[in-house]
């Protein structure tokens, strides 16, 4: 009886050894790491459904495989079932045994899941904890990058865009320079013109050439500038006469206003002349205003010594010397343009008025004039739309942020 008793716990035994081993054995392991293998391959190539299946199967066979967990819900993510995604990656956040690579990848995993759901505070959370762990993760001072800008904070997101350039090794100071002009330009509509200004021009200091941040100098100048002429003009010809001194003071800050636009159109142009077309009309009406007839033409001209085909300056030029009754340097400036190219609205109407001054049997030139300073002030008559990939003004449209594309 004692012999039968020992014979049945001895083959117990073994029968736990032999299921310890097969549950073990190395064939077991490679099951796994084929079907993890297969699970990335699937994943790499979009197969979304598969992956899962893969990682799945990698999970029932062993509940520790942390990697396994990860890749499950990074493909529930790329699934869009971003709650599932999340869940998967917030139990992980219980695992005592996380090593420090897959702490880190965690991390990542819940900043992009709470990316993706929308939650930018939340993102930008586990982008600082992976921070904490490596203090010069690129990964994460970027994804802070992109966070702050979705937020709208676009001083940290300068903060962080500085640490990862200077982490990186790269320097663009037209993207800190966007930073700094964009906490003024989220704001330009909403709070004092002074404080919006003054970002901008810290911008410049940032980046002297930082195209954006003079066009939008030289706009807050020039609206101003037209809001007091508004307003005197709205005051009347009776009340001027009886506050000269005021009237006075009044027109010598629409001067400074256009002095200062001017200024900052020059530097627009010299950086970005393909958007010259952008602020003609605007430029015109200032230097008009401030009786600098002569600085017109010698803008004009260097634009072209950039830009010789510059359609709209060259009509611009024309136009301006038409004005002035100098009809031969207007057909010289017209002449300059290719003979294939057609020529726009704005373009015929000068070449109208040319041929009017030439033979004045009939008094159109009021009419005309009018057309020219319509099709000038409306952007679908303008003749040489800028290209957006080429200025920086593009900048500021969701399609072409610029920091979209860092890597």
């Amino acid at each position: 009886m004692g012999s039968e008793l020992f014979t049945g716990l001895g083959v117990a035994a073994l029968l736990a050894i032999i299921l310890v081993v097969t549950l073990t054995r190395p064939g077991r392991r490679r099951d796994t790491v084929h079907l993890y293998t297969e699970g990335l391959d699937h994943l790499l190539r979009g197969n979304l459904k598969d992956a899962y299946k893969c990682f799945k199967g990698v999970i029932e066979r062993d509940t520790d495989n942390i990697s396994a967990y990860l890749k499950m819900g990074q493909t529930l993510r790329e699934a869009q079932a971003l709650d599932k995604a999340l869940q998967v990656h917030e139990n992980l956040l219980a695992r005592l045994e996380l090593s420090g690579y897959d702490r880190l990848d965690l991390y990542m995993n819940l900043a992009l899941d709470y990316s993706a759901l929308g939650n930018g505070e939340k993102a930008v959370k586990w982008a600082k904890a992976i921070l904490k762990l490596e203090k010069r993760n690129l990964w994460a001072m970027l994804h802070l990058v992109k966070s702050y800008r979705d937020l709208g904070d676009w001083a940290a997101c300068g903060k962080y865009l500085g640490q990862w350039q200077k982490a990186k090794g790269v320097e663009d100071t037209r993207l800190l320079a966007l930073c700094r002009f964009r906490q003024g330009y989220d704001i330009r509509r909403t709070t004092d013109v002074e404080v919006v200004r003054e970002h901008y021009r810290q911008a410049l200091k940032i980046d002297s050439s930082f195209a954006p941040a003079h066009y939008y100098l030289a706009e807050s100048y020039a609206e101003e500038a037209r809001a007091r002429r508004a307003e005197i003009s709205a005051n009347g010809s009776g009340e001027r006469k009886a506050n000269a001194d005021a009237a006075a003071s009044w027109d010598q800050a629409c001067a400074d206003n256009y002095t200062q636009a001017v200024a900052h159109w020059t530097s627009f142009v010299e950086v970005s002349p393909q958007d010259t077309y952008r602020i003609l009309p605007a430029l015109e009406e200032a230097l008009f205003y401030l009786q600098r007839f002569d600085d017109l033409e010698l803008f004009l001209k260097q634009v072209l010594e950039k830009e010789s085909q510059n359609r709209d300056v060259v009509a611009s030029l024309a136009n301006f010397f038409v004005r002035k009754g100098e009809l031969d340097q207007a057909e010289e400036a017209l002449s300059k343009l290719p003979q294939s190219s057609q020529p726009g609205a704005l373009l015929q109407a000068i070449q109208l008025k040319l041929r009017y001054r030439r033979n004045r049997q009939d008094n159109l030139m009021p009419d005309l004039d009018r057309l020219v300073d319509s099709i000038q002030m409306s952007a679908s008559g303008r003749t040489e739309p800028a290209p957006a990939a080429a200025s920086l003004l593009g900048w500021l449209e969701p399609s072409g942020d610029p920091l979209e594309t860092l890597a």
